[in-house]
């Protein structure tokens, strides 16, 4: 495929995937329908810079994601994003434009619907998720209108897991206004365990734009809220374990391994104290969480052997969710791939699409992880490589 072709077919991917027309897509990118239209046929070259940063503009997508990196994108209608329900409607939701409005449900409908919404973000369904999260925050609000008891609890709930499935799929704007709204929500339900779990979605927001500092900064000041005592009940241990754990990896990106390490060492008695197999707050926060973040916090300062030791150590069935033993997976298959042991990272990255294949294809790692494997391709020792590239959409 000639580059004119994979560029506009990334251009048209993205049009459908954000529910743009031709003449809207033109129209805001100030150029023509006809033109537009031949670029996504490849008849036409995009040749003007300006009007690549237009179009990526308008379509809230980076150069690398118009330009590719050997990611070649998914036809239309063959992914979670390209449903009516998905993410355009989560920010139509969580940006409050217009809808119908709906009648306030009862306190407990209110909890059982977000507890429905919170398994799905558990189990890594984003499709499903992407559905039922609008309903969800507009019912969220009409109880907040009429002063259900806990509706400000559950809607910061709602945004919450916005926030986690706009993290998840790369949306960095939504992640940031939701994660905000979460943190005013909690403020409002007076639940100051919540405040302090919203606000590490805020500090993932600030990482994720590369303020590392200040997302160290969100991160140790919610945690000084909470300040957890020996009277202190699980599910506080594990909000504040969590933070703990994302400062460790805030320190490891600022190269600060033996700070990300003291770190990990004293959340140990934390997460020994809640114990394996909870979710509190989404936190997932237990042992074997601990342990796989040293695995990622050894990754991050470049020493894949020593990760893979440590994996070793960790008790897979205790991580209480499939997204985070999709995570851990595709974290041991990143070790294997820096030690040029594909096979290995193969079997990994199956491992990982087991627990959870949605989060698995829409992670950059992920896409790493392959196309490291198909530069070296030998088709005898890993097979299931061409099958896991097609499903991920990775080119040669």
């Amino acid at each position: 495929m000639d580059n004119e072709t994979h560029v506009g077919r990334r251009i048209a991917y993205w049009r459908k995937r954000r529910g743009l027309s031709h003449a809207t897509l033109a129209g805001l990118s100030g150029i023509s329908t006809s033109y537009l239209s031949k670029i996504e046929q490849g008849e036409r070259v995009l040749d003007r810079l300006s009007v690549l940063y237009a179009i990526a503009d308008v379509l809230r997508v980076s150069l690398a994601d118009m330009l590719g990196d050997g990611v070649e994108p998914r036809p239309a209608g063959d992914t979670p994003l390209d449903q009516s329900a998905g993410i355009a409607g989560v920010r139509r939701a969580v940006l409050e434009l217009g809808g119908a409005t709906v009648d306030a449900p009862g306190a407990d409908q209110l909890r059982a619907d977000l507890e429905r919404a919170e398994r799905l973000g558990q189990d890594g369904s984003l499709a499903a998720l992407g559905e039922v999260l609008p309903d969800l925050i507009a019912a969220c609000r009409a109880a907040v209108s009429d002063d259900v008891r806990g509706a400000w609890w559950c809607l910061s709930g709602a945004y919450r897991e916005a926030a986690g499935l706009a993290r998840a799929l790369g949306d960095m704007q939504l992640l940031w206004i939701a994660a905000d709204r979460a943190t005013v929500a909690a403020e409002r339900s007076g639940d100051e365990v919540l405040v302090s779990a919203a606000r590490r979605q805020v500090s993932h927001a600030l990482m994720r734009q590369g303020w590392l500092d200040e997302a160290a900064s969100v991160c140790s000041d919610a945690a000084d809220r909470l300040a957890p005592t020996d009277a202190s009940a699980k599910p506080v241990w594990a909000v504040w374990g969590g933070l703990q754990l994302t400062q460790a990896v805030i320190l490891s990106l600022q190269e600060d391994a033996g700070g990300a390490h003291r770190v990990l060492r004293g959340v140990r008695p934390a997460a020994d104290r809640v114990g394996p197999g909870r979710d509190d707050y989404g936190e997932a926060f237990g042992p074997a969480w601990v342990g796989a973040h040293e695995v990622k916090v050894t990754l991050e300062m470049g020493d894949p052997v020593e990760a893979l030791r440590l994996a070793d150590r960790v008790e897979v069935d205790e991580l209480p969710t499939g997204e985070r033993r999709a995570r851990f997976a595709l974290w041991v298959a990143h070790a294997h791939v820096l030690r040029h042991d594909d096979a290995a990272a193969v079997g990994w990255m199956l491992e990982a699409e087991r627990h959870s294949a949605e989060v698995t294809h829409h992670q950059g790692l992920a896409h790493k992880i392959v196309r490291g494997c198909l530069r070296r391709e030998r088709k005898s020792r890993t097979p299931a490589l061409r099958g896991l590239a097609d499903r991920l959409c990775v080119l040669d």
